[in-house]
């Protein structure tokens, strides 16, 4: 086999595929969010935001496409990998009945403490989630690398990607004045300020970059090669971790490169898993995805109905501020379910809070879930 042969089999689905939809689109974000900030493109509208964002807030359009769009429909595109899959219900019936209700329990258990306490919850798991999902991305990255690329265990690409991603987080929490962003909500994320724990913690950061590049050129020295999917990958979670917390202070850059970088390629991830695996679906979904363009608009048009739905509840019950939007108003203005929150946000974080614990069970390559070993090309490696 040829280098140039080793290295094609070394990404997840082609080159193309993986730099098109998950390597891609976080670090086209990126460049957009610096573009916005080097000639101040008038992306944010001013006085409309929280207090944490300088007053700034997406517009309406941005909102639609970053939040519902994005951010929520990528969580509702669990369904095709567990729900609308009719083997995957008959086989893990147990999982997929008993999840909903433990974190439904759960949450109304946390929010009984506070609304504080539930977000800072909730969005401590998110951290966790969003990094899972780039280590999943690496560790199948680095099955399907080649042997000989081998200089270094996993353990020490692992390692880096938690670097990357958990040091941009405690920087937050160090950092004088914080972040002028959230993650769900203004102080849900300790603030313990002090700008040497702040100066130190960017010091190990720029130390282990160098180590690992230092890494890399005594791989190629042995090897004569570079394992780039696996590289571009730790490259692209780098750029969206730094750029989004560290090196930028505003909320749509955050929010551009988080949301991005997370839902575009799992949404490519689970359309992908539906094309291959919709002989299990309903003759609705079975047919749809026969083609790929009907099957995109299908996929597309069912995340839409379900994130824009939740997100009316959401807008209508919790958070009021987009009824420009949902056209809500005069609902709003009635007070219908004031008093119900510890209720409410519960139920409508549900789906959020399931795919966040399902994703444990559903993506791990094993005995349990041997249909990802043909999906992703792994059977043999």
């Amino acid at each position: 086999m040829t280098a140039d042969s080793k290295i094609a089999n070394s990404w997840i689905f082609s080159a193309r595929f993986d730099l098109l939809w998950i390597i891609g689109p976080g670090i086209l974000a990126v460049l957009i969010a610096l573009l916005v900030h080097s000639v101040e493109l008038p992306l944010v509208i001013l006085g409309s935001g929280a207090s944490r964002t300088n007053g700034q807030a997406l517009p309406p359009w941005l909102w639609l496409i970053l939040i519902p769009g994005l951010d929520v429909s990528h969580v509702y595109s669990t369904l095709f990998r567990a729900y609308f899959d009719r083997r995957q219900w008959q086989e893990r019936r147990f999982l997929l009945a008993v999840t909903p209700l433990f974190c439904f329990l759960l949450a109304l258990t946390i929010y009984s403490f506070g609304k504080l306490v539930f977000w800072r919850a909730m969005a401590y798991l998110a951290v966790f989630h969003f990094i899972r999902q780039q280590y999943g991305f690496l560790a199948l990255y680095s099955r399907k690398e080649p042997f000989h690329f081998k200089v270094f265990p996993f353990s020490w690409d692992k390692f880096t990607l938690y670097v990357i991603t958990v040091i941009p987080i405690l920087y937050w929490h160090v950092v004088p004045n914080g972040r002028n962003f959230e993650w769900f909500m203004d102080g849900d994320f300790y603030s313990l300020p002090n700008s040497l724990l702040a100066n130190i913690i960017l010091c190990l950061y720029w130390s282990w970059i160098v180590v690992y590049l230092l890494s890399l050129i005594y791989t190629f020295v042995k090897t004569r090669s570079v394992s780039w999917p696996k590289n571009l990958l730790l490259l692209n979670t780098a750029l969206v971790w730094y750029v989004g917390i560290i090196a930028l202070n505003d909320d749509l850059s955050f929010t551009i490169t988080n949301v991005v970088n997370h839902g575009i390629p799992y949404m490519a991830l689970i359309f992908l898993y539906g094309k291959y695996r919709r002989k299990n679906f309903s003759s609705f979904f079975y047919k749809a995805f026969a083609n790929t363009t009907t099957g995109i608009i299908v996929f597309a048009a069912t995340l839409l109905l379900f994130a824009y739905s939740e997100e009316w509840l959401w807008d209508t019950f919790v958070w009021k501020d987009h009824s420009e939007i949902f056209g809500n108003a005069s609902l709003i203005k009635t007070g219908l379910g004031k008093g119900l929150e510890v209720i409410l946000v519960p139920l409508f974080f549900l789906p959020q809070f399931t795919h966040y614990v399902l994703d444990g069970f559903l993506w791990k390559v094993s005995d349990k879930n041997r249909e990802l070993r043909d999906f992703f090309g792994i059977s043999r490696v």
